[in-house]
C-alpha cells in the first residue's frame, strides 16, 4: 500500500461538502414550498459531489464506492437531462451505453493502477494523515461486507429514483427516496465509525435531519390532500 495516498485523503471532505449543500438546498427550498421539492441545483451539485468522491475512492483504491459514485453521476446528469427544456431529452438507451461505457473505463484504470502502481487489492480502507494504519488491519470481513451493503442501500435511493424518473419522466423525490437515505445513512455511519473514515461519516450523518424533515413534509402534504377530498 502506497502511503503517498493518504496525502490526498483530504480531498473526500470537498465531495462530503457538496453532499451536505445539496441536501440543505433541498432543504431550504422544501420550507419555503411548504412540501418536498427538488431543483436543478440540487442535482449539480450532487454532479459534484460524485465527480469529486469518485476521484477521491480512485485514488484511495476503493472499486465498490467509485462504481456506485459513478452510477450515480450518471443519474444526477439524467434528472438534469430531463429537467432542461432548450432540446428533446436523451433516450434511456442513451443513458444506459453512457453507463456502461463509463464503468468499462473506470474498471480499466483500475486495472491500470492496480498493475502499474503496485498496489495489491482493488478495495482498500482510507487512511488520513492523522490516523494510525493499523486500524486498517483490525476490522473482520463481516464489517466490510456490511459496510459495502450500507452504502449499496444509501445508493439504491438515487437507482430507484431513476426508475421513477424514467416512468414518469418528471424529476422528484418520493418518500421511499428518503426512507432509503435513512436506512443507508444509519448502516453507513455505523460503519464509517467502525473504520475511522471521516470522509464517509460526514454527508450520512449530517443528512440524518434533511431525511425526516423530508418525510415529514410529505406525509404533511398528504394528509393535507386527503382532508381537502373528504
Amino acid at each position: 500500500m502506497s502511503d503517498w495516498r493518504i496525502y490526498f485523503y483530504p480531498l473526500g471532505f470537498l465531495a462530503a461538502f457538496a453532499f451536505g449543500l445539496r441536501f440543505l438546498v433541498q432543504w431550504i427550498a422544501s420550507e419555503k414550498a411548504g412540501r418536498s421539492v427538488v431543483s436543478s441545483l440540487f442535482w449539480q451539485v450532487s454532479l459534484a459531489g460524485n465527480m469529486l468522491l469518485l476521484i477521491h475512492s480512485f485514488i484511495q483504491m476503493q472499486y465498490p464506492m467509485s462504481c456506485i459514485q459513478c452510477f450515480n453521476a450518471v443519474i444526477a446528469w439524467r434528472n438534469l437531462d430531463l429537467m432542461q427544456t432548450q432540446r428533446e431529452p436523451r433516450t434511456l438507451a442513451y443513458v444506459v451505453k453512457l453507463l456502461i461505457f463509463n464503468l468499462i473505463i473506470l474498471s480499466l484504470l483500475f486495472a491500470w493502477q492496480w498493475w502499474f502502481v503496485g498496489d495489491q487489492a482493488w478495495y482498500r480502507i482510507p487512511i488520513a494523515p492523522w490516523q494510525d494504519s493499523q486500524h486498517a488491519n483490525d476490522t473482520s470481513l463481516l464489517w466490510h461486507i456490511c459496510g459495502i451493503g450500507g452504502w449499496l442501500l444509501f445508493s439504491s435511493r438515487f437507482w430507484m429514483q431513476w426508475w421513477w424518473v424514467e416512468k414518469d419522466h418528471v424529476s422528484e423525490l418520493p418518500s421511499c427516496f428518503w426512507w432509503l437515505s435513512l436506512a443507508g445513512a444509519l448502516c453507513s455511519i455505523a460503519y464509517a465509525i467502525k473504520i475511522s473514515d471521516s470522509v464517509n461519516l460526514i454527508g450520512p450523518a449530517f443528512g440524518l435531519i434533511v431525511y425526516i424533515r423530508n418525510l415529514m413534509l410529505i406525509y404533511k402534504t398528504s394528509a393535507l390532500t386527503h382532508t381537502s377530498y373528504d
